[in-house]
């Protein structure tokens, strides 16, 4: 038994690190919190220019999701928040037996149309998160 334990250990050490790795980011987000906290890493286009990018505020909306706090976890970027039931769903389809479903999750996914749908709505996000009608829109939440 012992021998069987080593060698699933042995052969399995990337997925292990990638999920201790996994693991300890999020314990490190649930117990500190990006906005009062130095550590973090800040945004290097919000630092030089002022203006938020489409990953600005992802750390914080992490951590309010992490315990719960769905709508402060929106208003730091609702972005990542509508994403994270979409990559989840990518997931179950991706463990699931389906084959079907797998070879048209990677046709999609590797498509230029899907890349470019991407590249699209992360530009229009940026550009929508820098417009004091965004900023009004958070405010009213």
């Amino acid at each position: 038994m012992e021998l069987k334990i080593k060698s699933l250990i042995k052969n399995n050490q990337k997925q292990i690190a990638v999920w201790v790795f996994f693991i300890l980011m999020i314990l490190l987000y649930f117990f500190v919190d990006p906005s009062k906290s130095a550590y973090f890493l800040k945004c290097p286009l919000k630092l030089t220019t002022g203006f938020e990018c489409a990953g600005c505020g992802v750390q914080r909306a992490l951590h309010e999701l992490l315990h719960f706090r769905f709508l402060e976890a929106f208003k730091f970027n609702p972005l990542f928040v509508i994403s994270i039931p979409i990559l989840l769903i990518v997931v179950v389809i991706n463990l699931s037996k389906n084959e079907t479903l797998k070879q048209i999750l990677k046709r999609f996914f590797g498509s230029k149309i899907f890349i470019f749908l991407v590249l699209i709505i992360v530009l229009l996000f940026s550009l929508l998160k820098n417009t004091d009608f965004y900023k009004d829109f958070i405010l009213y939440l």
